[in-house]
């Protein structure tokens, strides 16, 4: 299935570039993290993509949720339907970066809230793939991933998260991105927010993409 899409190319024509995915939150459009292609490198073609399950009272969705899977601290009930999401956007992915002649060897990924729960499985399992792994505000949890937490090393992670957020508590996801951190290069960062992108924390982001050298 082919996703809807936004993007903005680099501005250096003559040399073969990396790209940035970025993956809306549940409810949320392809417009939303959109907005931030401004403040990312302009020498990373952006790519913004839409969610394909349209939601009753307007958005988009990654895979079918309701609150309990936050609350019960698991997504083992929507593991076959996260990796049935996970498989149609490698391939928009792929299709991206060959129609686009992207360098394959410099693809980051970027999410927020549900869109960061994909970041989170497709950096994970998939991470031959992808360069960087910026996941905010967002859910990750063994349970729908294809390896106990200690299984993945060697990976570069930007994450951030609110600490006052109450749609994805913070109590309900540190400790599983401390145990990541342990074999990674991590970078997590928490703010006195909720659930939200503050300008301190996209300050913070992009500082972060400019040290990793993307």
């Amino acid at each position: 299935m082919d996703l809807d899409f936004l993007i903005r190319k680099s501005v250096n024509k003559e040399t073969k570039n990396g790209g940035i995915f970025l993956f809306h939150g549940y409810g949320s459009n392809k417009e939303d993290l959109f907005s931030l292609e401004q403040y990312l490198p302009q020498s990373q073609t952006i790519i913004s993509l839409e969610a394909p399950l349209k939601l009753p009272f307007g958005g988009f969705s990654w895979f079918d949720i309701d609150y309990s899977d936050v609350l019960e601290n698991n997504l083992d009930k929507r593991y076959k339907e996260i990796n049935d999401s996970i498989e149609n956007i490698l391939n928009n992915i792929d299709r991206h970066i060959q129609n686009e002649n992207l360098e394959k060897d410099d693809i980051s990924i970027l999410g927020f809230s549900q869109g960061g729960s994909i970041c989170w499985k497709l950096g994970l399992d998939f991470n031959s793939k992808f360069r960087r792994i910026l996941p905010v505000s967002s859910f990750v949890h063994p349970s729908y991933l294809n390896n106990k937490l200690d299984y993945y090393k060697d990976l570069l992670i930007y994450s951030s998260h609110g600490l006052l957020d109450d749609v994805i508590p913070i109590n309900l996801v540190e400790d599983h991105i401390v145990e990541l951190s342990k074999k990674n290069t991590l970078t997590f960062e928490k703010y006195n927010s909720g659930h939200t992108i503050t300008q301190e924390n996209l300050l913070s982001l992009i500082n972060w993409l400019d040290k990793t050298n993307i």
